[in-house]
């Protein structure tokens, strides 16, 4: 995820006041501090720092922590709180009869955002989507759209060669207008100079659009706030979509400097996928930023055709401390559909895999290739052998390392990596106050997890 270093920083933090049994006003004052240079650190505004940080040691002085909550969990949850209230709340998209503007400048993503928001919303609402290609400046744009939204069914218009924006928009508008959303891309300058004004207000005029999203870039940082504030006098806009937000040490920059603008932000973009678009509710957000996991935005990621029912049944069995190598395997299947194993542990909560989260970037891209690897092997088992690890000794090993292409030490790292889990979710049985967390989190309460 990005701001990982923040999400560090943060915990080293808090971790200073555990063990304390009452707060004092040096630990508040050493806790403000620390806090400041983290956010700092992450580009946030020094205002929004100090002032975010000023709430906090007030609150924690002021606010007695809940019966059985230790002081550290306290801090957590007032961080969390004003980290929420700062980005502001989750603004509603309405689903259906919308003709959306993309604007922004050049280099921002804007082309590649407008085909993973076209997709957003037909793989999330299953609706009929169309998108106007109104670039006329950048060569390549309308064939960038097609290629991007290929075998979609996403209708994409374009008119290459013609060099009257305005015109594309209209005529777009009569051959696919009767969309259940529309969404206009326009091309970007390096500026806002008077030439990129002039054809947005003539777009926006032809286009009557619902919404009007500013495309900007994470690494933009702290300038993003001034530049949504530009785009918002011009065209009137109603909402940001932050991209390459996994990319860069300058994201809280652009969330906390786009959030207090007039132009709320409404998406983010982690990745290079067509699906890694994520709408922007700032209490998930910040849940998974600060460790703590967002398993509905987990779900949100699942693509319509993963089994529910299955799912379920697989987190049942897991937090019931039951895990076989078939359920490992179905664990595989549902992860490579959703996506990264750093996507994937980004919306679990630290404390399900001991500080997995935490892993390098070559630790994790190690990981992906072990899944892949790990699947091949268990392609080579009999159903009896998946179900019944136990019965993998040094004959059976050895053919399956055979029939996979692989080593034995391969076939016996799986099975290491099984053991481990399977000790791990063993323990999560006997964590009640975890498991009470992941089945509120999940929201499913006819669910069996043999709490009693």
């Amino acid at each position: 995820m990005a701001l990982d270093g923040l999400k560090h920083r943060i915990m080293g933090s808090v971790g200073a006041l555990r063990g304390k049994r009452k707060i004092d006003e040096e630990s508040v004052k050493e806790l403000g501090r620390s806090l400041r240079k983290a956010l700092l650190e992450a580009d946030f505004n020094v205002r929004h720092s100090k002032e975010l940080t000023e709430r906090i040691e007030r609150r924690m002085l002021e606010e007695e922590p809940r019966p059985g909550i230790k002081l550290d969990t306290h801090a957590m949850n007032l961080i969390y709180a004003e980290l929420v209230r700062l980005l502001g709340p989750a603004r509603e998209i309405m689903p259906h009869n919308q003709t959306i503007l993309m604007v922004g400048l050049y280099g921002q993503g804007k082309t590649t955002t407008t085909a993973k928001l076209a997709d957003w919303w037909r793989r999330r609402h299953g609706l009929k989507v169309a998108v106007i290609e109104a670039d006329a400046h950048r060569p390549g744009a309308y064939e960038q759209l097609q290629q991007l939204l290929e075998g979609t069914n996403v209708d994409v218009y374009g008119e290459p060669g013609e060099s009257d924006a305005t015109k594309i928009v209209r005529n777009g508008i009569r051959n696919v207008g009767t969309a259940d959303v529309l969404i206009i891309d326009t091309a970007g300058r390096d500026g806002l100079d008077d030439e990129l004004r002039d054809e947005l207000v003539r777009i926006a005029e032809v286009a009557n659009a619902t919404e009007c999203f500013l495309v900007i870039d994470a690494q933009v940082g702290q300038a993003a706030g001034p530049v949504a504030q530009s785009f918002h006098e011009l065209v009137g806009v109603t909402g940001t979509i932050v991209t390459k937000l996994d990319g860069t040490a300058r994201g809280g920059g652009a969330l906390s400097a786009v959030a207090t603008t007039g132009a709320p932000i409404v998406f983010v973009g982690e990745g290079e996928r067509i699906q890694d678009l994520e709408l922007f509710e700032s209490d998930r957000f910040i849940s998974r930023l600060l460790g703590l996991g967002d398993i509905q935005g987990l779900i949100d990621l699942a693509p319509g055709d993963l089994d529910q029912e299955e799912a379920a049944r697989l987190a049942q069995r897991l937090m019931s401390g039951r895990f076989t190598l078939t359920d490992m395997y179905s664990q595989m299947e549902m992860m490579s559909k959703i996506g990264t194993v750093d996507k994937l542990l980004s919306h679990l909560p630290d404390a399900m895999f001991g500080g997995m989260g935490n892993m390098s970037r070559a630790q994790k891209q190690q990981m992906q290739g072990n899944l892949e690897k790990f699947r091949v092997i268990m392609d080579s088992m009999t159903q009896e052998e998946k179900d019944q690890p136990h019965l993998l000794k040094s004959s059976r090993i050895r053919r399956i390392a055979r029939g996979s292409g692989v080593y034995e030490k391969d076939v016996k790292e799986l099975l290491t990596q099984w053991n481990r889990s399977r000790k791990m979710m063993r323990g999560m049985k006997g964590d009640r106050s975890f498991r009470r967390k992941m089945k509120s989190m999940m929201d499913v309460d006819d669910m069996d997890l043999g709490m009693g």
